[in-house]
């Protein structure tokens, strides 16, 4: 008897942890990791509100080890959504998303996350991303997106457990 009231306690619980707001924003990043599997153009734009700002910045150690390679070589980068899905010429590439952080008002969001970036099965580059989000008529549009990476070239990624127990 205990089990089940337990288990009933802890599935109220979860049942409402999420908002309808989480929700349908779990549901915008499930569909853009499925638009980078899919190439699909014209669902992936959907997703955003232009303007949009689209900012990468290479993680210290990362970059140190590529201006090794290339003294040159730039620290950070922007980007557009349109070119970003525009870039993947097979259905190799795929992002997928975990550790993830919603924090919303019902009309302004953050989505915090970690990512990493595959290609051909292979883990490329992996970070920390960070979205902000407008509900503009009922639908949660992306705003801005901005991200951290390492490259697994020089650094694999660690495991959940390993990046949770820092938090």
């Amino acid at each position: 008897m205990k089990t089940l009231i337990l288990t009933l306690l802890l599935s109220f619980n979860f049942s409402f942890a999420q908002t309808k707001d989480e929700t349908e924003i779990r549901k915008v990043m499930e569909e853009f990791m499925q638009c980078i599997k899919t190439r699909d153009e014209a669902k992936f734009a959907s997703l955003f509100q232009d303007p949009v700002l689209w900012t990468g910045i290479y993680n210290d150690r990362t970059q140190a080890k590529r201006l090794e390679k290339n003294p040159k070589a730039e620290y950070y980068f922007t980007d557009d959504y349109k070119a970003f899905i525009r870039g993947f010429k097979d259905n190799k590439s795929e992002e997928k998303f975990d550790n993830i952080k919603i924090i919303e008002d019902g009309a302004v969001a953050s989505a915090n996350f970690d990512y990493s970036f595959w290609y051909d099965g292979k883990m490329e580059n992996w970070g920390k991303e960070i979205w902000t989000l407008m509900k503009i008529h009922g639908i949660w549009k992306i705003t801005s997106v901005t991200f951290s990476m390492d490259l697994t070239e020089y650094f694999p990624q660690p495991s959940l457990k390993e990046r949770t127990k820092k938090q």
